[in-house]
């Protein structure tokens, strides 16, 4: 008897199964919130260049957003109600490639958390690795208000990166206490989107990049308390060694979801146990080397990757850059994610009946579609809907691409052996 059927005796998807979910995922809130916040931070508001700050005379459509040659001596003068990135410390004109150069930075930080957080958590485990993100996340998130430089805040905004791309790795482990069918509820539960949508509320309420932050960091400590309440991974413990711990949470699960504990749970636990032992005297260890052993298997993860790839590029392109569509920023930020809900359920239906690959075969049509419908209309259309039409495309994009995240992921996790799942994400 594997582990999998080990859960579905105890309970595919319970009670447990729901508050797991719930408090392991809802901390994408506040994680997408901060990783989307750049999107904030890149918006440009109004600004004038004058020869004297004082006057109002000055800002006219002649001064307005007005790069002025090398030896002027104008002064940028920005509207005062909205505080962000690039007008704290005058991020335009010669200087506006520094916020494309934070945003990647960022990323980058996401990449070595990623990476980190793999190994982290087989070593250390998934519970401790994954609490130690969310108050690293939350220290960084607040600590970055003290910064007085666009380079310091470069250099924490790619730490609070490290800490994003840690806990989307680190937060898939619920995934072992579901069921196949279940999963990808696991992906499909728009808490990314929602917290970006709170993102959108948010800045446009307050209009301070400051608060902005301050208040990611203390949403982040909140979901500190699930360390009272959040297990181990089970099959981390039984690869471990921690048998007790691992029977003690079977029996913990099936009372939650008003099951029994199987007779054989203990001799499974320890069956594991045994062939983890086997696996280290042998020397066997798993690294990333292992996603690329052998020519079929080397084939589909770089095919995976390139599928990653892909889907970044367009999904964060579009994301980073909601500053230059037309109409109004909050709204357009607010709608590129709200929009992602009514497709929740149909996808989540539809990856269960019509399969992983049929359903990422679709989105990527819809996705590649849309991406040539921005081409033929960028040099083709001209007048006043030209920007319009554009904007409402790449929302088309935007939910493409988000709904294509779950078909993705889950053939990600289902395309590999437990051992060597944490390192492919």
């Amino acid at each position: 008897m594997h582990l999998d059927e080990l859960i579905e005796e105890i309970g595919s998807f319970g009670k447990f199964q729901i508050l797991m979910m719930f408090m392991v995922m809802s901390p994408k809130l506040a994680i997408g919130y901060n990783m989307m916040l750049m999107s904030y931070g890149a918006y440009v508001t109004d600004w004038w260049c004058v020869d004297d700050v004082n006057s109002n005379f000055s800002r006219n459509n002649m001064t307005y957003k007005y790069c002025s040659a090398g030896n002027s001596t104008c002064s940028r003068v920005y509207d005062g109600y909205t505080r962000t990135v690039a007008t704290e410390w005058d991020l335009v004109c010669e200087r506006k490639w520094i916020t494309p150069i934070i945003t990647s930075i960022q990323m980058a930080g996401v990449l070595v958390g990623a990476i980190i957080a793999g190994q982290s958590a087989d070593t250390f485990g998934r519970k401790k690795t994954f609490y130690f993100t969310l108050l690293l996340h939350s220290i960084f998130t607040i600590a970055i208000i003290f910064v007085s430089s666009w380079q310091a805040f470069t250099v924490m905004r790619c730490l609070i990166g490290i800490t994003i791309g840690s806990y989307l790795v680190v937060s898939m482990f619920p995934v072992e206490f579901l069921g196949y069918k279940w999963r990808p509820a696991l992906i499909v539960i728009p808490f990314w989107a929602t917290g970006v949508c709170i993102l959108a509320l948010v800045t446009w309420l307050l209009h301070d990049w400051v608060y902005v932050h301050i208040i990611a960091g203390v949403w982040t400590m909140i979901f500190l308390l699930g360390w009272f309440i959040v297990p181990e991974s089970l099959r981390w413990l039984a690869v471990t060694g921690r048998v007790e711990q691992a029977e003690h949470i079977i029996e913990r699960v099936a009372m939650m979801n008003g099951r029994t504990k199987p007779a054989k749970t203990r001799e499974m636990i320890l069956k594991l146990s045994e062939e983890e032992e086997e696996r280290t005297k042998r020397g066997q260890k798993y690294s990333y080397i292992n996603l690329y052993k052998g020519w079929k298997l080397a084939r589909h993860t770089i095919t995976l990757q390139i599928v990653w790839w892909s889907l970044s590029a367009s999904y964060y392109g579009i994301a980073f850059g909601v500053d230059k569509f037309s109409g109004n920023f909050y709204l357009n930020l607010f709608l590129m994610n709200v929009l992602e809900f009514p497709f929740v359920v149909p996808v989540l239906c539809a990856l269960n009946r019509l399969g992983r690959r049929s359903v990422a075969a679709a989105m990527f049509a819809g996705g590649s579609l849309s991406c040539v419908g921005v081409i033929i209309v960028q040099n083709t259309v001209s007048g006043d809907h030209k920007g319009t039409v554009i904007t409402v495309l790449a929302l088309m994009i935007k939910i493409f691409a988000g709904e294509a995240w779950a078909s993705i992921i889950a053939i990600t996790n289902e395309s590999y052996p437990t051992v060597i799942r944490l390192i492919t994400r």
